[in-house]
């Protein structure tokens, strides 16, 4: 189909239309509409789309209709017009969400640059063929498994509970990538996606429905856990959209930013921990090199914005290795780390317990506490984690708090609470300190549970 006129909407869109269930929230990965040749250099970022292929959105979005729940694109020029061309029609007048995992670098292509040689070398078809089909790290590129789960887990969180269609528009690559990994089925150049072809993904019960042309799957609804293939890329993903892949630092990223695979939205902050001097300064000069915005510092790190995240450098140093950094951590969920090092150079430590903490959907501690000083913070922490991933805070994890600060003197106690007032901007409400107010009226009678 060379000329501009003979394109038409999917007969697969079509019918999935009829098909899909109307009783619950859909993520559909759709290619955008119909574009021109691309340039000779094969990536025509801003290249539009045709007459036709605004015509052809905006048809589509008419015949959706009023089941368009949510629209989210790459923000590449003829993915965004899409978008905007589906939202008239359908007279939805929603807002277009752009969202970076749609696009270049997204969920597949995690460095640009570094990728770039790879269709120089294969072309396009041959990176396509690579993707779908083979076990094979590309450059700049994500392990396709791990890297496709994570879409979809991120698609069907944003879906969340709102019945209906929720859009998002991206790149023949992205869609044919997805769902051969998904399917677990080498699809053919024959069977890529046209013009506003899409893959389709739905939870029924404790199943994931997958859905692209005439291929049809349940799997496991668990996408995304604390496996080391999830844990690495992510990592690769996060240091790649930050300081880089080629800082010469070596560091570990680790904390509460691996939440994102349990619950699918982005973290609040990564944090980057620097074994020495020099590396901290190699972190630092990384990340201005790469346009990071100072913010305001916290109390025990440097902070920076670039590319939509934010980075927390901490002013500690140290210790040497990446067990030893997750054993200072308090909270089980956040001892789950990976190590970067120069020439690409990976680890991955999860902490049993954090493991643990999952399987038995509970917030836990790490005993004894390594910063008993901030029990109150860590109290705080334990119950905003709980909210977040939907789990619950054992009573002897609080209770185990509550001990250690009756059993300080009033002194020491004081000290304890001005340290949560210090991170509280970070924490949030006074709730806790209340608490503690409570706590120390009734210190006298206390007795501590055995």
């Amino acid at each position: 189909m060379s000329s501009d006129t003979a394109w038409c909407i999917p007969p697969s869109t079509l019918r999935a239309l009829d098909e899909l269930p109307k009783d619950r929230p859909v993520a559909v990965l759709l290619r955008h509409s119909v574009r021109d040749e691309l340039p000779p250099d094969g990536v025509g970022y801003s290249q539009p789309l045709t007459a036709t292929g605004t015509r052809l959105a905006q048809e589509l979005g008419r015949l959706i209709g009023t089941r368009l729940r949510s629209l989210h694109t790459s923000p590449l020029t003829r993915c965004v017009q899409t978008a905007e061309a589906l939202n008239s029609g359908s007279g939805a007048n929603l807002d277009i969400v752009p969202d970076q995992l749609l696009g270049d670098p997204g969920a597949f292509v995690i460095d640009g640059k570094a990728a770039k040689p790879n269709w120089d070398e294969f072309g396009h078809e041959g990176v396509m063929q690579l993707l779908v089909g083979s076990e094979v790290v590309l450059p700049g590129m994500a392990r396709p498994l791990p890297a496709a789960r994570f879409l979809v887990h991120h698609m069907l969180t944003v879906a969340a509970n709102d019945p209906g269609l929720h859009l998002f528009i991206t790149h023949d690559l992205l869609v044919t990538t997805t769902a051969a990994r998904l399917l677990e089925e080498q699809i053919s150049p024959d069977d890529w996606p046209w013009y506003l072809e899409g893959a389709f993904f739905w939870r029924e019960q404790d199943q994931l429905r997958v859905s692209y042309r005439n291929l049809r799957k349940s799997v496991s609804s668990a996408l995304c856990e604390l496996r080391e293939d999830d844990v690495l890329e992510f990592a690769r993903r996060e240091i790649a959209a930050t300081v880089g892949l080629n800082s010469g630092a070596r560091f570990f990223l680790a904390g509460g930013a691996f939440k994102t695979l349990l619950t699918g939205r982005p973290p609040r902050d990564l944090d980057i921990w620097a074994p020495s001097v020099q590396d901290r300064d190699l972190l630092i000069s990384a990340l201005i090199d790469r346009g990071a915005k100072p913010l305001s510092a916290k109390p025990f790190s440097d902070v920076y914005e670039i590319r939509g995240r934010v980075v927390e450098v901490p002013h500690e140093i140290g210790p040497a290795s990446l067990q030893d950094r997750l054993g200072r951590f308090d909270i089980a969920l956040a001892a789950i780390g990976v190590e970067h090092g120069p020439a690409e150079r990976w680890a991955v430590c999860i902490h049993p317990r954090a493991t643990e903490s999952v399987k038995r959907r509970e917030v836990l501690l790490l005993k004894p506490l390594m910063n008993w000083k901030y029990a109150l913070t860590t109290l705080e922490r334990l119950r905003r984690y709980a909210t977040e991933l939907a789990f619950r805070v054992p009573e002897k994890e609080e209770g185990y708090i509550r001990q250690i600060y009756l059993k300080q003197s009033p002194e020491v106690r004081s000290g304890m609470r001005r340290r949560f007032e210090r991170t509280m901007l970070e924490t949030g409400g006074t709730s806790i300190l209340e608490e503690a107010a409570c706590w120390d009226n009734r210190c006298k009678t206390f007795v501590p549970q055995k």
